[in-house]
């Protein structure tokens, strides 16, 4: 029989296996490759050198890729005279096996390490920071829990990427899906953005937003810049959470046609940002109010709007409302409309317009 010294060495052995078999193994290689390279892509690496992207190269975390949006004149020509047909400038990047994404032309994407800590207690990020242009996932990581030991991993790959966009951060993605980004070219600074999900999911969140249980076959615009932001349901049902003051949430089960808008703009005594929210439902409903970021009270009685309580809040008809002159300075907020609603006007910008289209104009191109 073991003596007990041996016993006590045994069972921490015995520990220490167990914690490294439960332990979310290493999801990411060191460095970043790229399997294919269509187009004059090039890169600029952390160092401050730039080059021409190579195929089956790896590259360091920290880089940045600049796909354009055009093939050459030489490309083309070359092409033609052999009769082919030459794809679009694209770049493929392979973050893990697992975890592989295109940027499609005209994209600008820079891929940074944000893991954090160390040994088994490290939490591996890594941000796929999009300008401009398009991102296709395709996660084929274990994403579902299923009450085992495999929980942890699987929480660990959900967790492993984020899609950073000027409007908020793409999140917790398995399987196809794809962002874009649209600058205004009206208005600088301004955004048209759309989260697309094919056979995948994610979630989305924004300054005083989240969006989640964004399913598959769902498409999700998202426009705005730092005082405004305007969010649509194209296609397919989410559920989206907006902050109602510091200590309460407004819960809304958006199907296509809803409408949800967010003006911020910092008061004119104190500073302190104001926030007006209205969400609008397919039946003419509407539910708004505006608080003080930080502050518990929250204003229900805006413009003419009559507050009215209970699931999906709505409010009566009102003549000033939103983008109509309400807000108008005596509650603090100045005043957040001009007739536009600060939206940028009807961009376009290829994407389709949710207002008049029910899948938003959107043409994923799935394929890899």
């Amino acid at each position: 029989m073991p003596s007990r010294a041996l016993r006590g060495v045994l069972a921490a052995a015995a520990l220490l296996l167990c914690g490294a078999a439960s332990a979310p193994a290493a999801i990411f290689e060191p460095l970043f490759m790229v399997t294919k390279s269509v187009g004059d892509v090039r890169i600029e690496k952390p160092n401050g050198q730039t080059e021409l992207v190579r195929a089956d190269h790896a590259y360091p975390y920290g880089s940045r890729i600049i796909v354009p949006a055009e093939l050459s004149p030489e490309v083309l020509s070359a092409a033609h005279s052999k009769g082919i047909e030459p794809e679009t400038p694209q770049v493929i990047v392979s973050l893990a096996p697992d975890f592989v994404f295109r940027f499609n032309a005209g994209s600008d994407v820079s891929i940074l390490d944000q893991s954090t800590g160390a040994g088994q207690g490290r939490t591996e990020v890594k941000v796929l920071d999009l300008a401009v242009g398009s991102v296709n996932t395709y996660i084929t990581a274990v994403t579902k829990k299923s009450g085992t030991t495999l929980d942890d991993q699987a929480e660990a790959n959900l967790s492993a990427i984020i899609i950073q966009t000027p409007v908020g951060q793409c999140m917790r993605m398995a399987q196809r899906n794809q962002v874009k980004v649209e600058v205004d070219p009206a208005t600088p600074g301004y955004f048209h953005c759309q989260f697309g999900t094919q056979s995948g999911a994610m979630e989305i969140v924004g300054p005083q937003y989240k969006i989640d249980q964004v399913k598959r076959n769902s498409i999700v615009q998202i426009d705005g810049n730092a005082e405004f932001t305007s969010i649509a349901a194209n296609y397919g049902e989410f559920a989206l959470t907006m902050e109602k003051g510091a200590d309460n949430e407004e819960k809304v089960f958006f199907k296509s046609h809803c409408l949800a808008k967010i003006w911020r703009q910092h008061a004119e005594v104190g500073g302190r940002l104001a926030v007006a929210v209205m969400v609008a439902y397919p039946d003419g409903r509407r539910s708004q109010y505006a608080y003080l970021e930080g502050q518990t009270n929250v204003d229900l009685q805006l413009g003419s709007a009559e507050a009215v309580t209970g699931e999906n809040a709505a409010v009566g008809s009102t003549e000033e409302g939103f983008g109509d002159g309400g807000f108008d300075g005596n509650d603090g907020f100045g005043d957040f409309g001009d007739g536009d609603d600060g939206d940028g006007g009807g961009f376009d910008g290829g994407f389709g317009s949710s207002s008049d289209s029910d899948d938003g104009g959107m043409d994923f191109d799935w394929n890899f």
